[in-house]
């Protein structure tokens, strides 16, 4: 755990950073500089570009770190892994370059009637799909490199400013609105641009082609689990961003741009949850790889409490703040509160359910991940389908909860009948005791504005909830956090 702890800790300060980034850019920024159809427009073009990018990387992403122990023990930096990285997406993309072409005009009459700002700016999903394409590859590949800072650097802060920049020339009059989509795409290309200069800077960067490694068990290995991989990240991403597509159909963009900030908020809780994930995943495929099942259950059990700690703590702070939150924007986001609750509450079942998805992918049982996406894809569009049309973005967001809670449900129960193991124990039970004491505490506070509620909110979470956890020893990690901590405090107090 001590790598996960350290790069852990550098990834949740780069994503808070880009959290802090985000907020500007939600909160002050987007729903005040842009009418809320064109915000609309922006989140479903990126909903949009993150699904064609899951498909046309062909399963490599998930490969690369699967198979990236074995090229770099057997053929060492030169093994011609990057090579392969970067050309199966190309050809992926190629495929669904003409498949978008082909099916244009489907794509344009199903927003046509409630968005017809998309159909404008529909091309440009070809060009953001490439760059987030090539930086996810790129990404996984630094991630094997045991460097998962890079790519959380890039994504979350970066990409953020750039966001900042193009906003500001918007605001100011300086560039019209289509040069401002101009903007928003090529800033997407900048995170593929900056990956390759760090491989390069490492000495990383060996594209050249080499099969000497390529036999044919081997490349049917790599076929096999990076088409179920494909086909199994492909149903998640869907999961994730097919709530979006579907508003800016069924709703327009205008109730889009409601829900995407609010969904926004909501999904604030996950970022332990990313930051521990992104370094633990290679672990778990290296342990697996070397059958040292007592690690992984290590890794699955302190990183399941850890992420549950941290995301109840967040979304207590959330939801007891969401009304002063949503009051800093204009009055058509007000009714996205309940999606932050929605959506909170999903995304704190994920955490709780651990590094159970990394589990099943890097193991032989891999297979099974793709039956338990598909499920998660016939069940989560049909509840939007239902959902949408009745109640709007709060049925999206009922709809994406409880699409999340059954998928980790399915995974969770598999991981504890293949594997015997499970992250659960009776902390869980006292978590969740002082979780619900904290919230009632904090329900009884008067009307406040956010900096006085926030504040007032903290002190009582701090009190009741993460206090008990600290003094009774709850979890060893957070537990060996708060005391050096404190004890770095007291030492800096001693030496003035």
């Amino acid at each position: 755990m001590g790598l996960i702890a350290k790069q852990s800790i550098t990834n949740a300060l780069y994503t808070y950073l880009g959290i802090g980034l985000g907020f500007v850019t939600t909160i002050f920024l987007y729903p005040w500089i842009l009418n809320p159809d064109q915000y609309g427009l922006t989140r479903v073009l990126v909903s949009a570009s993150i699904i064609g990018a899951q498909f046309a990387h062909l399963g490599i992403r998930n490969t690369v770190i699967r198979f990236f122990p074995f090229f770099r023990n057997a053929g060492g930096k030169k093994s011609g892994l990057l090579f392969l990285a970067l050309v199966v997406p190309l050809l992926g993309y190629l495929i669904f370059s003409l498949l978008f072409w082909l099916f244009r005009e489907q794509l344009i009459a199903f927003y046509i009637d409630r968005s017809p700002l998309f159909v404008d700016f529909f091309f440009y999903i070809l060009p953001i799909t490439l760059f987030i394409l090539y930086f996810e590859v790129l990404n996984s590949y630094l991630r094997s490199l045991k460097d998962s800072t890079t790519g959380q650097l890039v994504s979350e802060v970066i990409l953020r400013l750039a966001v900042i920049v193009n906003l500001g020339l918007y605001f100011f009059g300086w560039i019209g609105f289509d040069t401002f989509i101009l903007l928003f795409a090529a800033s997407y290309g900048l995170q593929p641009l900056l990956l390759i200069r760090t491989l390069l800077r490492m000495g990383e960067l060996h594209a050249g082609p080499d099969f000497s490694l390529m036999r044919r068990p081997l490349a049917r290995g790599m076929a096999g689990y990076g088409l179920y991989t494909l086909l199994g990240g492909l149903t998640t991403v869907i999961v994730w961003n097919v709530d979006i597509m579907m508003l800016g159909s069924l709703t327009g963009l205008e109730q889009t741009a409601v829900y995407a900030i609010a969904f926004y908020i909501g999904t604030v809780i996950a970022v332990p949850q990313r930051a521990i994930e992104r370094i633990a995943a290679p672990l778990i495929a290296d342990h697996i790889r070397s059958k040292n099942w007592g690690q992984v259950e290590e890794i699955y059990r302190r990183s399941s409490l850890t992420q549950t700690i941290a995301g109840m703590l967040i979304l207590l702070l959330v939801w007891s703040n969401a009304e002063p939150l949503l009051a800093l924007l204009p009055e058509i986001y007000a009714g996205g509160k309940y999606v932050v609750l929605f959506i909170g509450l999903g995304k704190l079942f994920d955490m709780a359910t651990g590094t159970n998805g990394s589990i099943i992918l890097n193991s032989k049982h891999y297979r099974f991940d793709l039956s338990a996406n598909l499920l998660l894809v016939a069940f989560t569009i049909s509840l939007n389908l239902v959902l949408i049309p009745r109640y709007g973005i709060e049925g999206a967001a009922v709809a994406t909860m409880l699409s999340i809670i059954l998928y980790n449900l399915i995974k969770y129960l598999f991981v504890w009948q293949r594997f015997s193991m499970q992250p659960f124990t009776k902390n869980y039970l006292l978590l969740i005791f002082f979780a619900l004491l904290s919230l009632g505490a904090a329900s009884l506070l008067p009307d406040f504005t956010l900096i006085p509620n926030l504040f007032l909110t903290g002190l009582i979470h701090t009190a009741l909830f993460l206090l008990p956890v600290w003094k009774l020893e709850l979890s060893e990690d957070l537990n060996n956090y708060l005391n050096k901590l404190k004890n770095r405090i007291l030492r800096q107090r001693d030496e003035q």
